[in-house]
């Protein structure tokens, strides 16, 4: 007795494309593990255990997280550290030029010198209110704040402050008592100064690593250099009329509070410096950290390129070969099959 076996048409059109939606999910697999150098099926990859991927995924969003920071701390100190060096460069080597011209110059060059206290006054006051990413650097933690509104403003009280003072004696005193007048009595802190003296928001290095600064446009290590630029900038307005004598006067007292002042934004800017060294030993340290779970992960999920560009290649040449079976049997007739 003879069996005979037959698929039918509906059947073996069913198995035809079942084969070539198989074979097609197959090739997409492997394509997207070829482009990526990923495994498709992560939880096969590590044997269905997913806590250390896991663990070593969370340590890497952290990390993410304190590159951003640490980027935000690098341009907020770098722009501190910039602002430090306007600073230097104008009280250095203006402090001792007054001093010299104090002693030897003549009316003529005390004049010219006196003519760019303003401007030197505005350079110094917009050092103080240098910002990034519209953040001011020396606001306190109101950063949303320009520390010193306006230059013109702030040179507008002091003149004010010492107009009808007899001597340049008396001037230079009030200049100096109002810029190191606390809180309430009407001073600098008052009148001018729209910051306050809490340190800067703490931003994040690590995770108990924390950088800040206390620095203000009222602090301590700006204040002398402050006084010097307002005197300068007194000595440069004429309508006050100081003659020779005054004006060595103002010059001699402007350049002692600017040496002064220089010393003390030079320690500023090391406790910068100290801060932006903390700073890229972090970066450093996170950044390897970062390249080793990387390592770690790949480890655990990367895709074999040989392999996988192998099964690649496999697959196409499967896919081709159905699409030609396919096409063999589109064309077969009844004559054909009874010949």
């Amino acid at each position: 007795m003879t069996i005979f076996s037959s698929i039918g048409d509906l059947s073996r059109s069913f198995q035809l494309r079942l084969a070539n939606a198989t074979m097609k999910s197959r090739l997409d697999v492997l394509t997207q593990e070829v482009s990526s150098g990923i495994k498709s099926d992560i939880p096969k990859a590590v044997g269905g255990d997913l806590r250390y991927l896991q663990q070593i995924e969370g340590r890497l969003q952290t990390l993410t997280a304190y590159k951003q920071s640490i980027n935000e701390a690098s341009a907020r100190f770098s722009g501190m550290q910039d602002a430090l060096e306007t600073m230097q460069s104008l009280t250095g080597s203006l402090g001792t030029s007054l001093l010299s011209e104090a002693a030897t110059g003549t009316a003529d060059q005390l004049r010219i010198r006196a003519a760019s206290g303003a401007e030197n006054f505005s350079s110094m006051i917009g050092a103080l209110n240098t910002e990034v990413a519209g953040q001011y650097l020396f606001s306190g933690s109101r950063i949303d704040t320009a520390p010193i509104p306006s230059a013109a403003d702030m040179l507008s009280s002091i003149k004010a402050l010492v107009q009808g003072l007899a001597t340049p004696g008396d001037m230079i005193a009030a200049i100096d008592g109002w810029f190191d007048a606390p809180n309430g009595a009407g001073g600098f802190r008052d009148v001018i100064y729209a910051g306050n003296d809490d340190a800067q928001p703490k931003v994040a290095l690590a995770a108990k690593s924390l950088v800040s600064s206390d620095l203000t446009a009222s602090s301590q290590q700006f204040r002398s250099a402050l006084k010097g630029m307002a005197i300068m900038a007194v000595a440069s307005d004429p309508s006050f009329g100081f003659d020779t004598g005054a004006l060595r006067n103002l010059f001699k007292s402007a350049g002692e509070r600017l040496v002064e002042g220089n010393t003390e934004v030079i320690l500023a800017r090391s406790g910068v410096g100290m801060i932006e060294a903390a700073i890229a030993q972090a970066q450093t340290r996170n950044s390897a950290e970062t390249s080793g779970l990387q390592i770690a992960r790949l480890d655990l999920i990367s895709a074999d390129p040989y392999e996988t560009a192998s099964a690649l290649k496999e697959a196409e040449a499967g896919l081709q070969n159905l699409y030609a079976l396919t096409a063999r049997l589109s064309k077969l007739t009844l004559t054909d099959y009874l010949r």
